[in-house]
């Protein structure tokens, strides 16, 4: 159950309350976290695109933003706390708001409190627990971004959740200005962090998405990072190294994913050891698709296509035979199949060659 601070309504799931926030509470009285739950709400329907000022507002990155000084138009309150405001506080004048808080850490015991932890939230509540805590709003905003600031200042190569916002949001900014390679990068980083922050018994993408910072859509995520990945790849064929390691460690992180993604990602996986000019191991993954996902067209098309497109005056009769078997097996299976047409030309084309060479070798 999650509970409203603003309403004290509660709601069975995170969606619900997202959605409780976007249309029933003000912006402006809603802390940077709730912000970030509206943020996703605006995401996942559209709404950022929809030319509603509000929306557009809301569609607005919640991290490192300035506040603004004049306050007039209520969008950040004078008493309202910005993650810049606590990143320019030095680290003893943190800890002394903290203090003020009855909230005591060091550097020492920071550090060893973080060992259990893996977000800079789930911190600042314990904190907050502990301590006996009394404040809601933008004071509840301080003891989080503090956690936050500190955590990056005293254990940064310590992964938290939050950090994982940066480097997407990093990633757009830098694929906005034009820069994919860079914002490949930063995703591959934030990549890193998904990995080292999701608990291992959690196989499912749905569960990690449970699991992570609300305002990422985790396949989402993972689908625009491989794109970009294989975009770049056209023109830095490093990328294509890149692009294999992730793919192949998706596949590996959320076994339990739906059939359709990890089809999709062992595709990818195949596609780019082709790429690579890793024949033999891209044949080899193309045949365990079509042993695990037999009616899936894709997989005897391409593998066939490996064969006849690569050099057809060099293959053996053996090795034509098994090509027609594919083309024939892509054309029988139920899946869709796209420039069909074009597979049983290949396929004739193969068979012919196929009756020429028993006509110029009889037995």
């Amino acid at each position: 159950m999650v509970e409203c601070r603003y309403c004290e309504q509660t709601f069975e799931e995170e969606s619900a309350i997202r959605e409780h926030l976007y249309e029933d509470h003000e912006r402006d009285e809603l802390s940077r976290i709730d912000q970030k739950r509206v943020e996703q709400y605006v995401d996942e329907h559209g709404l950022g695109e929809s030319g509603n000022e509000e929306a557009q507002e809301a569609s607005q990155p919640a991290h490192r933003e300035q506040r603004t000084a004049d306050t007039s138009n209520g969008t950040h309150p004078a008493d309202a706390w910005e993650l810049s405001d606590v990143e320019a506080l030095s680290t003893d004048e943190i800890v002394e708001k903290l203090a003020d808080h009855g909230i005591e850490t060091s550097e020492t015991m920071f550090r060893s409190r973080i060992e259990n932890f893996n977000s800079a939230t789930t911190l600042s509540e314990q904190w907050e627990a502990e301590y006996e805590v009394d404040v809601t709003g933008y004071d509840q905003d301080f003891i989080w971004m503090a956690a936050e600031v500190l955590w990056e200042r005293w254990a940064p190569d310590t992964p938290n959740k939050e950090r994982i916002y940066d480097f997407v949001q990093e990633g757009r900014d830098l694929r906005e200005k034009g820069n994919r390679a860079e914002a490949c990068d930063r995703w591959l980083t934030a990549w890193e962090y998904i990995v080292a922050v999701t608990p291992d018994e959690i196989t499912s993408i749905d569960e990690a998405d449970r699991e992570l910072p609300s305002f990422l859509s985790l396949e989402a995520f993972i689908r625009s990072a491989d794109s970009d990945l294989a975009t770049v790849a056209e023109d830095d064929p490093a990328y294509h190294e890149y692009r294999l390691e992730f793919c192949q460690e998706v596949c590996e992180q959320f076994p339990d994913a739906s059939d359709e993604f990890l089809l999709d990602f062992r595709h990818f996986i195949a596609d780019t050891l082709t790429e690579l000019d890793r024949t033999a191991d891209s044949r080899a993954e193309f045949e365990s698709l079509i042993e695990e996902y037999p009616e899936d067209p894709w997989a005897y098309k391409k593998l066939a296509d490996s064969y006849w497109l690569e050099d057809p005056d060099e293959l053996t009769r053996e090795e034509m035979e098994r090509t027609a078997e594919l083309y024939r097996a892509a054309l029988d299976t139920d899946g869709p199949l796209e420039g069909a047409s074009i597979v049983a030309e290949r396929c004739e084309e193969v068979e012919s060659r196929l009756a020429d060479t028993e006509t110029s070798n009889p037995e």
